[in-house]
């Protein structure tokens, strides 16, 4: 007997278990063994469409890569790439130079200007914060509300108890 196939394994196994078994497990064995049969030409079915579609997108792919190809070759073609052109189309290493050095400029005039704004709201902040701490002093040196009617009530000799 073959053993290259699982049902071929699974009949050796089974018959050699023994010449006394009951019906029922000979027709469960060959129920098994057809669902095995079965299960195999399945896959092997499966394996082959795999195998085709494999097959089919590989024969796409080329032919989408050559038409690819082709219309890059007519863009090259149309903006001039393998005649040297493009060197001509962008700005010279002077022009670009001249270009970054004018926007350090700017940048520089701008930060200055800021720096200026700066140092102004910074003074203009301290002299605010001085005249804060005088009013706070000048503040702390009065009596408040209560105390003032209490020493008033003291004076009077009346109260708002009675």
């Amino acid at each position: 007997m073959d053993a290259s196939s699982p049902s071929n394994v699974i009949r050796m196994l089974v018959g050699g278990a023994g010449g006394g078994e009951v019906s029922e497990s000979k027709r469960m064995q060959a129920d098994w063994e057809r669902q095995i049969e079965s299960l195999d030409q399945k896959e092997m079915e499966l394996h082959q469409t795999q195998l085709r579609l494999i097959r089919e997108q590989t024969a796409t792919f080329i032919r989408d890569l050559g038409a690819l190809r082709g219309e890059v070759g007519a863009l090259k073609a149309a903006m001039g790439l393998s005649s040297g052109k493009v060197a001509e189309s962008h700005a010279s290493f002077n022009d670009r130079l001249q270009v970054l050095e004018r926007f350090v400029g700017d940048s520089a005039c701008m930060h200055e200007a800021t720096a200026k704004d700066i140092k102004f709201l910074k003074d203009g902040h301290t002299g605010h914060l001085k005249s804060l701490e005088d009013l706070q002093a000048a503040s702390s040196r009065h009596a408040s509300m209560p105390e003032r009617m209490e020493y008033i009530e003291k004076l009077l000799g009346d109260s708002a108890d009675k």
